[in-house]
């Protein structure tokens, strides 16, 4: 079994920055055998499209975690390249992307960002190499991971605490792509475990300039709050129209929309009560679980903020992660043969990421569950941590 992690204090990795940058960076050289020995993960994610707001976040957070890794000797002295390409939140240029980065030899793929690129590359992999895909919506096996918890842990933690609240009728707006459908069919799932009857759910068209009909629908039959299930531009739609039909319920809204990006981008209009399911790197510093788990969460945002000159949010977190994982098990693989990590990674137990704590094994490829979940609400464009949990 796996335990160890890779850390390293503030400070060295800012004398390291410079050198790691060099090898992790665009266009680095190096393969997983190359003449420099380095060790080559592809990090396929949204930089531009729809799913922006996860891609740019979720490549500065593999960065970071390679820059650590590097900056402490690397992997028994390999260093990590990062190879890192737009999907474009597209299934096709994820599928393009993700056999150009097999073409280049890499060990291990990092994304795509959203369920539909990951759906869309994952027969690629069928055979390895370990693909690890940054949505939390897709059922990974075989040589695919998934990050995060489940998502229908997540709603079952936001219909839990709905219900604690007394509140007991609850409406759906949902896109129709495969994010949106998804979200409904978990938020249904979850409400009904708990005992919260929906009293509508409707569908919009992820491309609609308003979404006002289906807010008047939803709202017309008469829930206590509303859950908008879509994530970036689509949910800022929705959200307008809340606002713009002077709608004062509480929203709930899904993780895919934790980002510093998403909040700016509704600054205008943001409810009154905006909460979404959390993972611990929103919540750890607020929480105590453990000395070790406060001093890697404090480390963590620290090193980000120092790097990027920004706070770090959903993306980061998860790809910071991914990347930390890989490079545990070709370290305790001792090789970069597909089944020999596939083994290593399935063997990783009690392994304290930023997002929680990782107990993989060979039946599952997500290895973290729904203790490491709490309530954020956004406040003064910024997430709070919910009390009273």
């Amino acid at each position: 079994m796996i335990t160890k992690r890779f850390a390293i204090p503030v400070a060295v990795v800012a004398t390291a920055l410079t050198l790691a940058a060099c090898s992790s960076g665009p266009g680095g050289s190096g393969g997983a055998s190359g003449s420099t020995g380095d060790y080559k993960i592809g990090v396929l994610v949204s930089q531009t499209g729809g799913a922006a707001q996860l891609g740019s976040g979720e490549l500065q957070g593999a960065q970071l975690a390679a820059d650590t890794i590097n900056a402490n000797g690397g992997i028994d002295g390999h260093q990590i390249t990062l190879v890192p390409l737009d999907d474009k939140t597209t299934p096709d240029q994820a599928l393009q992307q993700a056999k150009s980065l097999l073409q280049q030899g890499v060990v291990a793929v990092v994304g795509p960002s959203v369920v539909a690129d990951c759906n869309a590359v994952a027969p690629l992999f069928a055979n390895g190499p370990i693909d690890y895909c940054l949505s939390p919506a897709i059922n990974p096996s075989g040589y695919v991971w998934s990050s995060s918890v489940a998502q229908d842990a997540f709603m079952q933690t936001g219909m839990s605490y709905w219900k604690s609240q007394g509140i007991t009728k609850i409406a759906i707006v949902s896109s129709t792509d495969a994010s949106g459908t998804s979200g409904a069919a978990s938020t249904q799932a979850a409400a009904a475990q708990v005992g919260i009857q929906v009293t509508a759910a409707v569908t919009f068209d992820p491309t609609s300039v308003s979404v006002t009909p289906q807010i008047q629908q939803a709202v017309a039959s008469n829930p206590q709050a509303i859950v908008v299930f879509s994530t970036g531009t689509p949910a800022g739609v929705a959200l307008k129209g809340v606002q713009e039909l002077g709608i004062k319920l509480p929203i709930m809204t899904t993780d895919g929309n934790l980002t510093y990006s998403f909040l700016n981008s509704i600054k205008d209009y943001t409810p009154d009560t905006l909460l979404i399911p959390a993972t611990r790197d929103f919540w750890g510093q607020n929480v105590a679980v453990s000395d070790e788990v406060t001093k890697l969460e404090t480390d963590y945002h620290q090193q980000f903020q120092q790097r990027f000159n920004a706070k770090p949010d959903f993306g980061p977190g998860v790809a910071y992660d991914a990347v930390s994982l890989i490079a545990e098990a070709i370290k305790s693989a001792g090789s970069t043969d597909p089944a020999a990590l596939k083994t290593a990674l399935e063997g990783i137990q009690g392994y304290e990421g930023v997002v929680g704590q990782y107990n993989f094994s060979a039946d599952d490829h997500r290895g973290i569950d729904a203790k490491s979940i709490r309530l954020v609400q956004v406040k003064d464009g910024d997430f709070a941590y919910v009390d009273g949990q």
